[in-house]
């Protein structure tokens, strides 16, 4: 019965500040997030422009070197001309640019023939997601415990961990994968060293197949979280010594609380500024899993774009591009809003009720 009064009592808030100051804050947010989609779309239209070549030409110029049929050249020229609208007028090509997008119609591979792009792309995303999604709860989670917990203890091995992760952090983390890849992958081999999952296993909603990704995913995970758990720890260690110096920690320590439950206290209100930083983090981390996942053989976004720049693939790699901002862009409107929820002050606009 408690926990039925419980739910109604956070429905009705909830319903209440979608009516007030959070309103207000989500709809701004949502307006940030829609231009800021729409900037970093035509800086995406922009940037071939610059190219010393365009696409059409440098992918022309590739088929040259296996090919010498100069009429089948020409035709294949004046086809992806066509199919891109390079001999349109310049808002032509912005309207048609953005008719691809809205649409979410890039056309089909040039190098995967007969599969469309979205297709390609939706299936190394979910590969991409399995890996960035983890690390990143992981990181928050044990980075913001750890942190908290040394700057209230004085235990060895809880120090010595925190100095490891925050020295770690330095280190290049595809560096670092290929350290972890040579020891655990090619000396001891526990793990694969390359890979999604394993040639002979097909790919099926079973439990051995998932079994066996799980076992290719070790490696990439962890070479992504001791790389990146130092910069949580540090900077959740330096917010909680920070909130010992306030005065509802000197009151409850002269109210006779324990450590751990003024570290509880102490760590709720330190571990708000740092959900602040998840958006920026989770912009780094895309960036971070594109090269680990080149390092492992893991079939996301990463491996699959250096695939489309090695063999120019221009539809593959702007619907690559627009899927990745899109999934950076959407990923951290979605934490805006969950610190929305968290921090009751962002609810009520600073105001009490």
């Amino acid at each position: 019965m408690g926990t039925i009064k419980r739910l109604a009592r956070i429905r009705k808030s909830f319903a209440k500040s979608l009516k007030g100051p959070f309103a207000r804050f989500l709809i701004k947010k949502l307006i940030f997030l829609l231009v800021t989609i729409f900037l970093s779309f035509t800086l995406l239209f922009i940037l071939p422009y610059f190219m010393p070549s365009n696409p059409v030409d440098m992918m022309i110029a590739r088929e040259a070197a296996s090919q010498q049929d100069i009429s089948r050249l020409t035709a294949m020229r004046d086809e992806y001309i066509e199919l891109f609208g390079i001999n349109k007028p310049l808002i032509e090509q912005y309207r048609l640019f953005w008719q691809r997008v809205l649409t979410m119609n890039f056309g089909t591979s040039i190098t995967h023939t007969g599969l469309s792009v979205v297709s390609i792309v939706g299936q190394a995303l979910v590969w991409t997601l399995a890996l960035i999604i983890p690390v990143l709860i992981l990181e928050f989670m044990v980075g913001t415990s750890l942190g908290a917990r040394v700057a209230f203890s004085k235990n060895r091995f809880l120090r010595a961990i925190y100095t490891i992760s925050v020295y770690l952090t330095s280190a290049p983390f595809y560096w670092f994968g290929l350290i972890i890849a040579y020891v655990f992958a090619v000396n001891l081999r526990w793990f694969p060293v390359y890979g999604g999952y394993s040639f002979f296993v097909k790919p099926s909603f079973s439990l051995s197949f998932f079994l066996d990704v799980a076992h290719h995913w070790v490696l990439p995970f962890i070479s992504l979280f001791i790389a990146g758990l130092g910069g949580w720890c540090s900077g959740m260690r330096a917010m909680t010594i920070y909130e010992k110096q306030s005065d509802y920690i000197y009151y409850s320590q002269q109210m006779g609380f324990r450590g751990n439950k003024l570290r509880k206290y102490a760590q709720r209100n330190a571990i708000l500024p740092l959900i602040t930083g998840v958006p920026a983090m989770f912009g780094s981390l895309i960036g971070q899993t594109m090269l680990v996942e080149y390092v492992f053989g893991w079939p996301g976004l990463g491996t699959l774009l250096y695939d489309a720049v090695q063999k120019i693939d221009y539809p593959l790699m702007q619907g690559i591009f627009v899927f990745t901002v899109l999934v950076v862009l959407i990923g951290n409107f979605l934490v805006d809003i969950l610190y929305g929820f968290m921090d009751p002050r962002i609810r009520t606009g600073y105001v009490g009720d």
